[in-house]
């Protein structure tokens, strides 16, 4: 057996030509190892080296596919000054036979894909057709989610945006291609009559949304935790499901204040054990879990050593 490890930068990942029915269906395929049981993902240890940063360590054990990894990922706010990323991460494929490190990925690239990737797997198992998407926070996640939405619902008609950074919000609406958009003046503006909602923001808002002014049955995709979204959004909501409730628990005290108890976990929705409500508005916390990671990060593992792509080192 060689003990070459692996190093996937984010030019080897992109050439890769991922498309997102495949990062969504293995995203998919792991929630439905959770729901089977097959799934080892321990809460989420932070460290906060500046009161406006946090690293976050992510493992995780994939039973069903037999994959194991973690990745340390960081969020520091204050980069943004500096010209540097906001996320900076890295991701280590484990052997989970022998314990043997196979590949060093870039955890950034990770990060993007799989968090727009779950919310894939959320509208793959909602009774939704949405024609209006509004997005509050249009980095890097909300112009990723916007690739992937465009994917899984062509259907879309119009995109609403808006962002702090005038700049960021034109970027990202240079993504909706031909279809209409609007440059929301303020969060309100952006999610008035849209059916689909998704909010990616580092800063909370001030005053948070409600949500009210979203059609009846909007999907509310909060992947800031509850940073944009205000609790009577989730209160009032038909129904209210995160990802992993051991997460989210972890996380009361510190978020949450004011927030119901979650209905269901999106595995219970993913195995057909919790019938999502088609009507009514439906919110889908999802905080960002390890197993995500490793899901992704196994299968570009797999791609790359089939293509030859990356770097191969010697370690130890």
């Amino acid at each position: 057996m060689s003990d070459d490890v692996l190093v996937l930068r984010r030019d080897d990942l992109e050439g890769l030509g991922l498309g997102w029915a495949e990062v969504v269906g293995v995203l998919e395929d792991a929630f439905a190892q959770k729901a089977a049981g097959l799934v080892q993902n321990p809460p989420k240890p932070a460290v906060y080296p500046r009161a406006d940063a946090f690293i976050n360590a992510m493992p995780a054990y994939l039973g069903g596919s037999d994959r194991t990894g973690i990745k340390w990922v960081s969020g520091y706010e204050g980069n943004r000054a500096k010209g540097l990323p906001y996320i900076y991460g890295v991701f280590l494929l484990t052997d989970a036979e022998t314990g043997r490190p196979l590949a060093f990925i870039d955890g950034t690239w990770i990060t993007e894909m799989r968090t727009a990737g779950v919310s894939g797997v959320v509208l793959r198992h909602v009774e939704c057709d949405p024609r209006t998407l509004a997005v509050v926070g249009c980095g890097v996640q909300g112009r990723r989610h916007l690739e992937m939405f465009l994917a899984e619902r062509p259907g879309i008609e119009e995109v609403r945006a808006y962002d702090r950074a005038p700049e960021a919000t034109a970027r990202f609406l240079a993504g909706a291609g031909d279809r209409r958009t609007l440059t929301a003046g303020s969060p309100e503006e952006a999610v008035e009559g849209a059916d689909l909602v998704l909010t990616a923001v580092t800063v909370r808002l001030e005053p948070r949304l409600t949500a009210a002014g979203t059609t009846e049955d909007a999907v509310l995709l909060p992947v800031d935790y509850d940073d944009a979204m205000d609790p009577t959004a989730a209160r009032a909501a038909a129904s209210y499901v995160v990802d992993d409730l051991g997460q989210y628990t972890s996380f009361i005290g510190e978020h949450f204040d004011g927030f119901p108890k979650p209905g269901a976990e999106l595995a219970d929705v993913v195995s057909g054990a919790f019938a999502v409500p088609e009507r009514g508005r439906r919110m889908f916390m999802n905080l960002g879990i390890a197993m995500d990671d490793v899901a992704l990060g196994a299968l570009v593992y797999d791609l790359a050593r089939d293509a030859g792509v990356g770097l191969a080192i010697d370690f130890p």
